[in-house]
């Protein structure tokens, strides 16, 4: 009966079953177990006691390494010989033409206790985001998780669930509705329900010994024993009971094992020595090789270490990524020729080996980056011997020699893999080949996984621009570093932002809850740094509100998930920030809402200036102070010429508006132009406007400065009777001295240039081109008969005067009109220029 696949198993066995006694039944139904003729297999039970249950991560890791396995696995089996002198069986590649091994791992009905229906493995290593926290892979703390004991972090597992839910697979619902429920489904199991694995309930055995047969012959099915390796679960009791404290022992070929420490690494490893592989490969020493990448490899017997946190099981070489594999044997290295720079395979850039350095440090290193053998922070020139394969600080004590001379040989375990073991005898009460190196119990194996991934990370903040304006954006700049001499692995910043400001974004994929923002800054090798930049907005009204500047505190606190930090001073950074009230204000419009255009010498008008102030921003709202000033011409006046007052809460978006009166005159005749100035700063003293530009705004007119005169309509008459239309109404306009009939400047009414003299009511005539022109198109200079009221007298005062003739039909008096008046333009004597007059006199219409 033949075996086409070399997995031990002869095809018979896996097309049809296995009958163990010969009498034509079969015991054990290995296809049904999922045993394939043209395909390797593997098949393992575990029992266990209570507390050490395996866990179905550990078990997917496990069988993802095994489905991994390259073509040639087994291949130069026989090149290897178990103590007892048995060799290894060689095994072609599977017939089926798809690499890889199944492992078929029975723990019976094992429920995991975070198992899911419908679940997915591995996305602890998948890239992506699970949890929706901004936190991936090595970077979310459900990854890297802690315990047991409490605090003690875990590497994850390339099978590791990242923000696993609570499990549904006791709630009695096909939640993935594929026909099973609950514990009948295999994604709730933690391996293969093929009838064994189960509780123990004996204890005390100290390895593969008398208490462990004991307990082997109760619970293993005697009709496995060709077909199953075995293996127990268990906690090691103390030193009394057993002086050889060890984390696992196999049989070095053969089928049986013993797990002490509660992580599925030392369980492939002590699978492994089953498949007669060594903790040095190929040989019996010298253990912990840098250049073996194995979980063989006591360094890596927890899994071999990842480029950005967690670890994967495999042998050696392990896997890159799917359906590759880095090198192996690893170049031979002597620890008195050894040299930098070094590179063991730089077609491997996400798997670390470890050595230790000449310092006495055990370091992690990138296997397609040189390591820094003698620690003094470069990777170049001369090395001194160096004892590479030590215990280094806290273990493993296996490992522990002092030697800086030994030649160390790489070694490929996958194509030394032996899947039959019968060769290597059997017996059902002791280990044929018992493995005698002390594998690294659990504490060990923490020990060893803390000092490994200690390193010395710090982060430093600073923050652009300070003083920031309220209603801008500030950036924070933090800076992580590794300062340390190994690599860390999973690095994650967490910046607290002041409770002020709310985030708007980051270059680093982080995930902002409320003011807290969290960065999976990943891996960094010795002495490398990764800036991130996280921007947030001050709101606009911070500085408003609290009365003047605000000062904010920015923090950022680093931290490598994948161990301890020995410097804690510099985990935490902060940076504070000095918030300013900036606002560009500006009058955006200030002019008169009536500007007048005329003003008789002596009187005063009032003005109304109306006009709009804004804030631009950014911050808002903001108080401001609003000046207005005023000049006018030489013989003109204008008060007052300057006021403040207070504009509150000036918005953006929202303008507010504002008046000033202003009372202007003017003592001198002609036209003066009255100049206006409104400007605006903010009003509190810390506050600043950055454009000074639009905060001034100027506005002016020009009026004419009339002369008022004296008038007499109808000199000598009393009273002033018109009659419309029929009367040619005569008007004299007085030469006067200031004061004469409370005139405020000498007139000469002789200047006057009669054409110019309208004629007619006070609005037709002040104000616009209303009234009538003079009748004769001259005027006639005499001394007109004035009438006086203080004595009440006609006189003819020696003045001469301007007679002026206007027609009442034209001129838009009518009967209710009490007042009649003349307006025109004289000629000033002493400078040549030409002014306008203005007086009236009292009259009676009459109408024919």
């Amino acid at each position: 009966m033949g075996d086409a696949d070399g997995d031990g198993l002869l095809d018979g066995w896996e097309r049809n079953g296995y009958n163990a006694d010969g009498y034509g039944d079969i015991e054990v139904d290995l296809p049904a177990m999922g045993a394939e003729a043209d395909h390797k297999d593997i098949f393992v039970e575990l029992d266990w006691e209570r507390g050490h249950e395996p866990t179905r991560a550990g078990i997917q890791a496990m069988k993802k390494a095994f489905a991994a396995a390259p073509p040639d696995a087994g291949s130069t089996a026989s090149s290897r010989r178990a103590d007892n002198g048995g060799f290894g069986v060689n095994a072609p590649p599977n017939p089926d033409g798809v690499p890889g091994i199944n492992l078929h791992v029975d723990t019976g009905d094992l429920v995991d206790p975070m198992g899911r229906e419908g679940g997915t493995v591995g996305t602890c290593s998948d890239g992506l985001d699970n949890g929706g926290d901004g936190l991936k892979d090595g970077n979310d703390p459900t990854c890297n998780r802690h315990g047991p004991p409490p605090g003690v972090p875990v590497d994850y597992l390339d099978a590791s669930v990242e923000n696993p839910q609570p499990t549904n697979c006791t709630d009695g619902m096909d939640n993935d509705r594929d026909g099973i429920t609950d514990e009948a489904d295999p994604d709730c199991l933690v391996g293969d329900d093929l009838g064994g694995g189960g509780d123990l309930l004996t204890r005390g055995a100290c390895g593969l010994d008398a208490a462990f047969y004991a307990t082997k012959a109760s619970k293993f099915n005697g009709n496995r024993r060709k077909l199953f390796h075995y293996g127990q679960l268990l906690e090691l009791p103390g030193a009394a009971t057993c002086p050889d404290q060890v984390g696992g022992q196999g049989e070095l070929g053969g089928n049986d094992f013993a797990v002490f420490s509660p992580d599925a690494g030392t369980i492939m490893h002590e699978l492994g020595h089953n498949l007669n592989l060594r903790e040095a490969g190929h040989e019996d020493g010298p253990l912990c090789k840098p250049n073996y990448v194995s979980v063989l490899n006591y360094d890596h017997q927890t899994g071999i270490p990842r480029v950005g946190g967690g670890v994967i099981l495999d042998y050696s070489p392990p896997r890159t990524t799917d359906g590759d594999r880095g090198h192996a044997p690893l170049p031979d290295l002597r620890e008195n020729a050894l040299t930098e720079p070094t590179v063991l395979d730089a077609t491997d850039s996400v798997n670390r080996f470890q050595f230790t350095n000449r310092k006495g440090m055990k370091v992690p290193n990138d296997l397609n980056t040189s390591p820094d053998w003698d620690g003094d922070g470069d990777t170049t020139g001369p090395v001194l011997p160096t004892n590479i394969n030590d215990a280094g600080r806290r273990g493993p004590r296996e490992c522990a020699n002092s030697s800086t001379n030994e030649p160390m040989g790489g070694s490929d375990d996958w194509t030394s893999v032996s899947l039959p073991f019968r060769q290597f005898g059997e017996s059902a009460d002791a280990a044929i080949n018992r493995e005698t190196a002390d594998v690294p119990t659990y504490s060990e194996l923490l020990a060893m996984h803390e000092e490994a991934n200690t390193t010395d990370v710090g982060v430093t903040v600073t923050d652009n621009p300070d003083p920031v304006a309220a209603g801008r954006d500030i950036v924070y700049t933090a800076v992580v570093t590794n300062h340390g001499f190994r690599p860390a692995a999973a690095v994650t910043l967490v910046d607290t932002l002041p409770s002020q400001v709310s985030y708007v974004s980051d270059d680093a994929a982080c995930h902002a809850s409320g003011a807290t923002v969290t960065c999976g800054v990943g891996d960094l090798l010795p002495g490398a740094s990764r800036t991130v930049t996280i921007t947030a907005h001050v709101p606009a009204d911070l500085v408003y509100n609290a009365g003047g500047p605000v000062a904010l505190t920015n923090r950022a606190v680093v931290d490598n998930l994948m161990g301890p930090d020995p410097v804690a001073d510099n985990d935490t950074a902060a940076t504070d920030t000095r918030v300013v009230a900036v606002a560009d204000l500006a009058v955006t419009s200030f002019a008169p809402t009536t500007p007048p255009t005329q003003v008789l010498i002596g009187q005063t008008l009032d003005v109304r200036l109306h006009g709009t102030v804004a804030n631009n921003g950014p911050s808002s709202p903001m108080d401001a102070a609003l000046a207005t000033a005023a000049t006018a011409d030489p013989g003109s006046t204008v008060v007052p010429s300057s006021s403040t007052r207070t504009i509150s809460a000036l918005a953006t978006g929202t303008p507010q508006s504002f008046d000033g009166v202003f009372t202007i005159g003017c003592s001198q005749p002609g036209f003066h132009t009255y100049r206006f100035t409104a400007s605006i700063t903010p009003a509190r003293p810390d506050d600043t406007d950055p454009v000074e530009a639009n905060n001034h705004r100027p506005a002016e007119f020009t009026l004419d400065c009339v002369v008022p005169v004296a008038i007499n309509i109808k000199p000598g008459a009393n009273p002033n009777s018109v009659n419309i239309p029929a009367d040619t109404v005569p008007v004299g306009v007085l030469t006067t001295r200031a004061g004469e009939y409370a005139l405020p400047l000498d007139f000469n009414a002789t200047t006057i240039q009669p054409l110019t003299v309208r004629f007619g009511p006070r609005t037709a005539v002040y104000g616009g081109t209303g009234g009538s022109t003079e009748a004769h198109n001259r005027g006639h200079i005499e001394n007109v008969v004035e009438r006086t009221t203080t004595p009440v007298e006609r006189v003819r005062d020696g003045d001469l005067d301007m007679m002026l003739h206007f027609a009442s039909a034209t001129s838009g008096l009518q009967r209710p009109d009490t007042e009649a008046c003349a307006k025109g333009s004289f000629t000033d004597g002493a400078t040549g220029r030409t002014f306008r007059f203005f007086g009236c006199d009292a009259i009676r219409v009459v109408q024919s």
